[in-house]
C-alpha cells in the first residue's frame, strides 16, 4: 500500500473543505467528481476516510463541517457558574456537546448532553468567553 505524502493530502482536504463550505458536497460521489476536476485521484475510500478526518457531517444540505453546523444548532449559552447551559434543536446536542469536548478549551471540565441540552461545567470564569466564541461565532482551532 502506497503512502500519499503528507503535502498532497493537506491539498485534497482543503479543496474538499472548500468543495463543502460553498454547499456543493451532497455526496461522496460529488467530491470525488470535483476532486478529479482538479487533479486528484481519490477513490471512494479515500473520500470517507477523509471525510471521517475532516469531521464532516452530513446534513439534508449535504456534508457540512461540524464548526459551521454547530453555529446553526446553538439556540442559547445561558450562563450559570459555574456552568453553560446551552439549548439546541430536538436531537442535535449530543453533536454540539461532541464539538465542545473535541475543541479542549482549556477551562471546560466536560460536558454532559440531553436531547436538546448541554450543560459544560467551566473550571474559570473566563471560560464562558471561549465557549461562546466556539458556538456562535467560529472555531478557535
Amino acid at each position: 500500500m502506497s503512502r500519499v505524502p503528507q503535502a498532497g493530502k493537506n491539498q485534497r482536504h482543503q479543496a474538499i473543505l472548500e468543495l463543502v463550505n460553498r454547499g456543493a458536497a451532497h455526496t461522496q460521489q460529488d467530491i470525488a467528481t470535483a476532486l478529479s476536476r482538479k487533479g486528484f485521484q481519490a477513490t471512494q475510500a479515500t473520500v470517507s476516510r477523509d471525510i471521517h478526518e475532516l469531521g464532516l457531517v452530513r446534513s439534508g444540505a449535504g456534508y457540512r463541517s461540524t464548526a459551521a453546523l454547530v453555529r446553526e444548532l446553538v439556540l442559547s449559552v445561558e450562563l450559570v457558574q459555574p456552568l453553560a447551559v446551552i439549548r439546541t434543536p430536538p436531537g442535535t446536542a449530543n453533536l454540539v456537546a461532541r464539538r465542545i469536548d473535541e475543541a479542549a478549551l482549556p477551562g471546560i471540565a466536560g460536558t454532559v448532553a440531553g436531547d436538546d441540552t448541554i450543560i459544560a461545567v467551566l473550571r474559570q470564569p473566563g471560560a464562558a468567553r471561549s465557549l461562546k466564541h466556539l458556538l456562535l461565532a467560529g472555531d478557535l482551532e
